[in-house]
């Protein structure tokens, strides 16, 4: 019999990246001493629409426990936010909430950061809306849901509780967004980081050349957090605290950046979502033109690159003439073009990366044995048809007409089984 059974993975309320057909490893693994195997169990949480009739079926793994008391598995879940219970013997270990859905960073100055209307900081609505409750001091690897902060680096929900609740809603699959931005930046710190060079310029909160700022935000979401959640794509914006740089000094620190980025992280096609800001001087927006080029260019030239929110719409015109910063109703058309930027087709040609810190799942031919329906299962067939078969009996008795017509019914589900 199992004594003291501990879990060290998944982590509470974690997002895992999903692959291109909607599923996910879900790493397993803890401490089950005395016993020789685990049963894990994800069931549903039913929150949003469940369109499926096998999400209703549990997924169950049996994982087998290691002399030393030791187990890891990995689980492929479908799309989705579930309760895992880990049970060995009596005893069971709970994760009330886990998911395989959507995971973004938001990087940039302080559009991406936010937080200038302390009286427009909207918390998400839908619990399946997660970031980082980590900052940058901590690495507890703790998730919970976007009302606050949005770790590891920003300190307000801003546009992104917002943002998150219409993907969500649209997706009908849960979302972690990390936040890297860091207020009063611009892209050539970052670089100048990289290359271990004295900043030109010193952004706000500066606490000198071991911090790495401004570029270690989003180097610890990198390096710590997507190894182990995966991730769908960065959603950028720099340009506007560039200004001064010509069109083709920028263009080539973008291309220089990004290509670090993905070479450094082994993320080849790592998706980049880049906003558009003003190409022309538009009265009460604001806009450095060459940079704004150097945008358009890249997005145009670099792989695998997509525009988000465009500041060219006419719904921008006129919104910067009292405010340098979001404000308001500002903030609600960020959020809005974010999510709208994220099309059916950005999905479909994007290539996200999943977990790769998540042990092998052990393959059904082996002790582990572990059942994630995508489609409707053997199971749920003889539900049904057992489910018919009283209808048939019933309705017989009052009416042989409909009783037929439901005895019918049951032979087609029938021959469906068997086929």
């Amino acid at each position: 019999m199992a004594t003291n059974l501990t879990l060290t993975a998944p982590y509470e309320q974690c997002v895992y990246q999903r692959n291109a057909d909607n599923s996910a490893l879900i790493p397993i693994t803890g401490n089950a001493p005395g016993a020789s195997e685990v049963t894990a169990t994800f069931e549903v949480v039913p929150v949003g629409d469940v369109q499926m009739l096998a999400y209703a079926v549990p997924i169950a793994a049996t994982i087998p426990v290691n002399a030393d008391g030791s187990f890891a598995n990995s689980v492929s879940v479908p799309g989705g936010w579930y309760k895992l219970t880990v049970s060995a013997g009596s005893e069971q270990a709970v994760i009330s909430r886990v998911g395989v859905g959507e995971v973004f960073i938001k990087f940039g100055h302080s559009y991406m950061d936010g937080g200038h209307d302390a009286t427009h900081q909207l918390p998400a609505n839908d619990e399946r809306v997660i970031t980082l409750l980590d900052d940058m001091a901590s690495r507890n690897y703790q998730f919970g849901k976007l009302t606050g902060k949005v770790g590891p680096m920003n300190g307000t929900p801003d546009a992104w509780g917002q943002f998150g609740d219409l993907l969500v809603k649209r997706l009908n699959v849960p979302v972690l967004i990390y936040g890297s931005a860091y207020g009063g930046s611009n892209l050539k710190m970052n670089l100048e980081v990289i290359h271990g060079l004295p900043l030109t310029h010193e952004p706000p909160g500066y606490a000198g050349p071991q911090s790495r700022q401004p570029f270690a935000p989003l180097e610890t979401v990198l390096t710590n957090y997507v190894p182990k959640t995966g991730v769908r794509a960065i959603l950028v914006e720099h340009g506007y605290n560039d200004r001064g740089t010509s069109r083709e000094t920028f263009l080539s620190e973008l291309n220089e950046f990004f290509s670090y980025v993905r070479q450094h992280w082994q993320v080849d096609r790592l998706p980049i979502v880049m906003v558009q800001e003003q190409l022309t001087a538009v009265p009460g927006s604001l806009y450095d033109i060459p940079t704004a080029q150097a945008q358009q260019d890249f997005m145009a030239t670099f792989p695998a690159v997509w525009k988000g929110p465009d500041f060219n719409g006419s719904a921008w015109n006129g919104l910067f003439t009292n405010h340098d910063h979001l404000y308001g109703y500002m903030i609600d058309l960020f959020a809005q073009q974010w999510a709208d930027s994220l099309t059916p087709s950005f999905f479909a040609q994007s290539i996200p990366y999943l977990a790769r810190d998540v042990p092998a799942m052990i393959d059904s031919s082996t002790d582990a044995v572990a059942n994630a329906p995508t489609g409707i299962q053997a199971i749920d067939w003889v539900l049904l048809i057992f489910t018919g078969i009283v209808f048939v009996l019933f309705y017989i008795r009052r009416n042989r007409t409909i009783g037929i017509s439901f005895l019918l019914l049951a032979l087609l589900c029938l021959a469906r089984l068997v086929r």
